[in-house]
């Protein structure tokens, strides 16, 4: 298995609009794509959000990229900062 994750900068008070954004232009188009296996976002104190996703293998995650870098940009239209990103191999304990 295989995960990226983004972690951004969100104001709470802007919270509820994105996930309702996201509902319906994101999640959906996330849900339906080739390998990926689950979605967790972990909302942090204050204004730090942690976006993980997990997939089948590296190779579906990068075939999702443009799709990923197309929200991103949204996201900052919006108003959410992107702080970081990174991906890996899931090591199951």
């Amino acid at each position: 298995m295989y995960a990226t994750y983004i972690m951004r900068e969100v104001q709470p008070a802007l919270r509820s609009g994105i996930h309702a954004k996201a509902a319906k232009e994101f999640w959906p188009l996330l849900q339906k794509a080739p390998g990926f296996r689950g979605f967790f976002l972990v909302e942090g104190p204050g204004q730090q959000t942690l976006g993980i996703a997990f997939w089948e293998s590296q190779e579906d995650a990068e075939a999702f990229r443009a799709t990923l870098d197309a929200w991103q940009s949204t996201l900052d239209s919006l108003g959410s900062t992107m702080i970081g990103r990174g991906s890996g191999d899931v090591i199951e304990i």
